[in-house]
């Protein structure tokens, strides 16, 4: 080999490892690492995949995997595992890849994220979850429930202290959040949003 191809493939190397970018880390296998539950598939098809194999519930549990519901923001839906249970109304939780298209955080893991159970019924059917950047909750993300790993009781708490002080969400802020929610519906997604949110009188 010549000098002149020597460089030539060099450069042809150093151009491939630029353009090829680092695979961004999913919520899915994610999740699944964590929890050790062995489920494939979309986000949001966690919750039919698991009838038969695993429990599932509107409980929050410690070391349970949180199914969020595919919309059109969220094409895939996506899947959170419960670190801590603050009250019936609030866990922590740490995922990957929660963040918007292009984002900085995106495909990054986040760890001591709090989420809120806004539905009626505190079945855990509707959150919404804690944006640090603009320190409050974010829009509301319709869900399936919990499903529950058999390794779940082997899993040491790994949220920080960093809520451990909270008081347990009362009447009054889950109304709050839903009329927050309902103002919100007009302006970020009427589809989606005004469909889940509107239609539960306070």
């Amino acid at each position: 080999m010549t000098v002149r191809n020597a460089i030539l493939a060099a450069l042809g190397a150093v151009c491939v490892l630029v353009a090829t970018p680092a695979q961004a880390l999913q919520c899915v296998p994610y999740a699944r690492d964590v929890s050790g539950l062995d489920l494939r598939g979309d986000a949001w098809t966690w919750w039919g995949n698991a009838v038969g194999r695993y429990e599932r519930g509107v409980a929050p549990k410690q070391g349970s995997v949180l199914v969020f519901k595919r919309q059109n923001r969220m094409r895939h839906g996506h899947v959170s595992v419960v670190t801590r249970v603050i009250d019936r109304r609030q866990v922590m939780v740490e995922h990957a890849n929660w963040a918007p298209n292009r984002s900085r955080d995106r495909g990054k893991v986040s760890r001591d994220v709090r989420v809120m159970d806004i539905s009626m019924a505190n079945d855990w059917s509707q959150v919404r979850v804690w944006n640090d950047g603009a320190d409050t909750f974010g829009r509301p993300y319709p869900t399936f429930g919990f499903i529950y790993s058999p390794d779940m009781r082997r899993m040491p708490a790994r949220g920080s202290d960093r809520w451990a002080a909270l008081a347990p969400v009362g009447s009054a802020e889950v109304a709050s959040a839903r009329t927050e929610a309902r103002e919100a519906a007009a302006v970020l997604d009427p589809v989606v949003i005004a469909e889940q949110v509107a239609a539960a009188p306070l």
